[in-house]
């Protein structure tokens, strides 16, 4: 029999700065000293000081433009709220990735899960795979979209030439949608392709996505 995997809903598509504040300020307390998100599992990651930072940020900002509502309060607000919606969601893929699909770990993180749970098997690959070079010398940031059923990310490189099934090297697992890749030798172009590993095995790779070191 399969097992049934369930999969973190964040439910934040409208929700409000404050109401964001709330959520994840719950979300930590629940997570705090909770066997499921400690050693020896994985630890959080982000860490919960980390996330708790951002939501501080976010609601100093929101406080400040309440009570003086001018652009550069708005502006600054609307800043922390991206920030602290982009570290919930890396909070999201975390727990995913520790509960490995069971329902009650998830809700013990104060988190919801979706209506409709899965068979777990072969995740599909990671669509929408991107590269793109920072202002950091040697440094490129790869992304993709999310892989229902996934349990980690396996990010590979090459420095040939990416329509090729050759030269292909693991450089990361991450329970992440991103990597940031340090190290690389300026002007030189690499390739970067994704695969979803679940329960029952490995995706086949994404496409690839190419991008210079500055």
């Amino acid at each position: 029999m399969k097992k049934i995997w369930y999969f973190v809903k964040l439910g934040i598509t409208r929700i409000t700065p404050s109401g964001l504040v709330s959520k994840v300020r719950n979300c930590v307390s629940m997570m705090t000293a909770n066997p499921a998100f400690a050693a020896p599992n994985p630890l959080p990651d982000p860490t919960l000081a980390e996330v708790t930072a951002a939501i501080d940020k976010l609601d100093t900002a929101e406080q400040a433009y309440a009570f003086n509502r001018g652009k550069l309060e708005k502006d600054a607000r609307d800043l922390a709220f991206q920030e602290a919606k982009e570290i919930f969601h890396l909070l999201g893929g975390y727990v995913q990735l520790a509960s490995g699909g069971d329902k009650e770990i998830i809700l013990s993180a104060g988190l919801d899960v979706e209506r409709n749970p899965t068979a777990a098997g072969v995740p599909p690959a990671p669509g929408d795979v991107r590269a793109e070079a920072t202002k950091v010398f040697g440094q490129i940031i790869v992304r993709w979209s999310a892989s229902k059923g996934r349990r980690v990310y396996k990010v590979y490189q090459t420095e040939g030439d990416p329509s090729l099934e050759t030269g292909w090297e693991l450089i990361a697992q991450t329970g992440k949608v991103r990597l940031v890749v340090d190290g690389l030798d300026r002007f030189k172009t690499y390739g970067f392709r994704v695969v979803a590993e679940g329960v029952a095995g490995l995706s086949i790779p994404s496409d690839a996505a190419t991008a210079t070191a500055a």
